[in-house]
């Protein structure tokens, strides 16, 4: 028997719930089961939420205010910064402190619905299919750097400011309005790809809080390092076409998943997905200026992206200027 959902939007007040801002969407794409709601709250000094559960799991961030949630049992203060996870079918609910009321984002999501797989009509609507596979890549590479996503078992994760970007993101993704059908798959892989990007971002938090509680430490990998032999073997043509997976990277350092993605980013400032991305666009920029005659679709394939109109989007969002631009250039 299906399970049938209410699909709704709310933007205002709901005083009841001693909230005086509400946006929030429940079961916004119904093609779309990975995500169940995503809300933000603005909210009074009366706030509380009573009991309740969520089928799958949520992540609360909070941006402002402080106060406590309670789940099984237990009770946890949260303060700015903080984000807050329930597993499915646990109850839940919590309330803030009158003198620092919330200002709180959530979301709910199920891991085991990504990455979504299109059907071939929802291909045909899709502009060059740009990027379905390097949202899979991204997705593998998310449970990678949790170790499983373990940071779903954790209860609170301090420190994960710029966590609201991401729900933002997403509530004014559900707020377009597509004009045709085309428009509305698309709309489905942009949220599909900002989850992924949040998830990658929750794991990242994770990690870097359990490697201060644990105390676990490791030497700073400078040039001349583990990462500096990395980048050459990244570098190989026959990677930039086919991009290894964040654990087969972490393996080249002797590092897990999680540790090597925090290291990675905390050395290079860049995520290694961001870095294997630029490495490609760079490769790219150099066979454009010394073969000129190449076509711009054959050059995308031959280094692993999808479709060149996602190669051209790429190419612009790292150079400045498509690829025919930049070849013009020369």
């Amino acid at each position: 028997m299906e399970r049938s959902f209410i699909v709704a939007r709310h933007f205002g007040p709901k005083p009841e719930y001693g909230i005086r801002h509400f946006h929030e969407h429940m079961h916004p794409l119904c093609n779309f089961p990975a995500l169940t709601h995503v809300q933000e709250a603005v909210c009074t000094s009366v706030h509380a939420i009573p009991p309740h559960i969520h089928p799958t799991f949520e992540i609360c961030h909070i941006f402002a205010g402080t106060g406590e949630w309670f789940a099984e049992g237990r009770t946890f203060p949260l303060k700015a910064g903080d984000l807050y996870i329930t597993k499915p079918g646990e109850v839940h609910g919590g309330r803030t402190n009158a003198r620092e009321p919330y200002h709180i984002f959530a979301l709910g999501i199920d891991p085991a619905a990504l990455p979504f797989r299109w059907d071939g009509a929802a291909r045909k609507q899709l502009p060059g299919e740009g990027g379905e596979d390097d949202v899979a890549r991204a997705v593998d590479d998310a449970r990678a750097s949790g170790e499983g996503l373990g940071a779903l078992e954790q209860r609170v994760i301090p420190g994960a400011f710029g966590a609201e970007q991401y729900y933002r993101r997403l509530l004014a993704e559900l707020d377009r309005e597509p004009a045709e059908p085309g428009l509305a798959s698309l709309r489905t892989m942009m949220v599909q790809a900002v989850l992924v990007e949040f998830l990658v971002f929750v794991a990242r938090c994770y990690a870097t809080h359990r490697l201060g509680q644990d105390g676990e430490g490791f030497p700073a990998l400078r040039a001349g390092g583990p990462f500096e032999e990395l980048k050459r073997w990244l570098a190989a043509p026959e990677r930039l076409a086919h991009p290894p997976t964040l654990a087969e990277m972490a393996a080249r350092t002797s590092l897990s998943p999680s540790h090597f993605a925090v290291l990675f980013k905390r050395e290079t400032a860049q995520t290694p997905l961001e870095f294997l991305t630029a490495a490609r666009v760079e490769a790219a920029a150099q066979r454009l200026r010394a073969e000129p005659e190449i076509k711009i679709t054959t050059l995308a394939h031959e280094l692993g992206f999808s479709s060149s109109q996602y190669f051209s989007l790429v190419f612009k969002k790292i150079k400045g200027c498509t690829p025919g631009e930049w070849r013009e250039q020369r």
